[in-house]
């Protein structure tokens, strides 16, 4: 998977916990499961991270903002794989 379609597909992630609650978590972890199926090359740790941590973001809204920040700057930089 290249870069472009790997941010595309985080985006429809976040975008799930981003909407109006109450958020589907159990869609938000199967998404990422999925993901991370596909992925068969070494990842940043956010993406790691993030799509690893759905459990700990639904229990705690203050690491949960800070993920999804860390995210977004990931999905905002052009050409960054780090």
């Amino acid at each position: 998977m290249d870069t472009d379609g790997l941010k595309s597909r985080l985006g429809q992630i976040l975008a799930e916990e981003e909407r109006d609650p109450p958020i589907d978590w159990a869609l938000v972890e199967y998404l990422s499961i999925e993901l991370l199926g596909e992925l068969h090359v070494p990842v940043p740790l956010i993406v790691d991270d993030y799509l690893r941590g759905s459990n700990r973001r639904q229990q705690d809204e203050v690491f949960a903002h800070a993920q999804r920040g860390e995210l977004l700057l990931f999905l905002r930089t052009p050409g960054r794989t780090s």
